[in-house]
């Protein structure tokens, strides 16, 4: 299957690797270049034990591969998975301004995918 997961952070990366360890290929969108750069040279944006080598033989074997561009994720993948952050505001409740904009990026793409064909 051709998952894409937006957002490369803990949660992200460490499910980007494991799911091209298991087989799948996997297209990482992320926004951080330095994060891109990283990920594609087959190194981890996170410390997470193992997953250096996870990242490394997923770039090797083409199972992983980051970009930045929203609408190409989505048109490549067959299911798409949000990990980006979700930061406390002041009053403590969950800032989802993130997800909202991914969800937004996800709904552009589908849109335009359908009047391309």
């Amino acid at each position: 299957m051709k998952i894409s997961v937006f957002g490369l952070g803990y949660v992200g990366s460490v499910s980007a690797a494991c799911l091209a360890k298991n087989g799948h290929t996997v297209l990482g969108l992320e926004i951080n270049p330095q994060k891109v750069e990283l990920v594609n040279s087959g190194r981890a944006p996170v410390i997470e034990h193992g997953l250096d080598n996870l990242m490394q033989e997923a770039i090797e074997r083409d199972r992983l591969r980051v970009i930045s561009d929203s609408r190409a994720a989505v048109s490549d993948s067959d299911v798409s998975m949000i990990c980006v952050g979700t930061p406390s505001d002041k009053n403590g409740n969950l800032d989802l301004k993130y997800v909202e904009n991914v969800c937004r990026q996800i709904g552009a793409g589908l849109v335009l995918g359908k009047l391309e064909k």
